[in-house]
């Protein structure tokens, strides 16, 4: 399988997941350099079945996922699936603290028993690659 890295989150940090991922693909950029799929595209819906169809298409062909916990990430059902379905194909998992950020950690995490890791460029480049 690909070495390619699925980014979950919730909209309040959309932008910082977007730059995130701009220096992830950026070859100019040395502290982060891997593939990222996402679902950094916003849309006009509330159709659960076409959000649910956007996850499953946009998880396909990625080896892990890292889920980006922020302020609010503990309250999103959507991140809740995302870890769901991430571990039900069987691919790594892994929870990285949004820098500045304190909320608590997302219960379908704790669940599971993954780590939630302290913000680091170096650190989640070492997630999104081994």
């Amino acid at each position: 399988m690909a070495n390619v890295s699925f980014f979950s989150f919730t909209i309040p940090d959309h932008g910082v997941v977007a730059t995130i991922k701009g220096k992830a693909v950026n070859p100019n950029y040395s502290g982060l350099s891997f593939r990222v799929k996402d679902l950094l595209k916003r849309w006009k819906t509330e159709d659960e079945g076409r959000i649910r169809q956007a996850i499953t298409q946009a998880m396909q062909g990625t080896s892990r996922t890292i889920v980006f916990v922020g302020e609010s990430t503990y309250k999103s059902n959507w991140v809740a699936e995302e870890v769901e379905k991430t571990l039900a194909n069987g691919k790594k998992l892994f929870a990285v603290r949004l820098n500045g950020t304190a909320g608590p950690k997302p219960k379908a995490l704790t669940d599971k028993g993954i780590a939630l890791h302290a913000w680091s460029e170096a650190t989640l480049q070492s997630l999104a690659t081994q």
